[in-house]
């Protein structure tokens, strides 16, 4: 089975606001994520706050969508 993109309507740098919202999650746990290097951010020159590049939210979107798919496998064989 592949992944589909459901960020698409997303531009290419997302905040922190934008990741949390999407989320159902305070900004507060979405930089958590990033200073543990659980999601992958960057702070462009002259902006504030971090940027998330679309790919990267995919990426951890795609991550735990795998880890609740082993997970489930492995309480089935049980």
């Amino acid at each position: 089975m592949t992944y589909q993109s459901v960020t698409g309507d997303l531009p290419e740098l997302i905040t922190v606001a934008d990741v949390a919202n999407y989320l159902g999650l305070t900004p507060q746990t979405v930089i958590s994520f990033i200073k543990r290097g659980e999601l992958v951010a960057t702070k462009p020159p002259g902006m504030r706050g971090y940027r998330i590049p679309r790919q990267a939210f995919e990426d951890y979107l795609a991550a735990g969508y795998q880890a609740v798919k082993r997970e489930v496998a492995a309480e089935a064989e049980l």
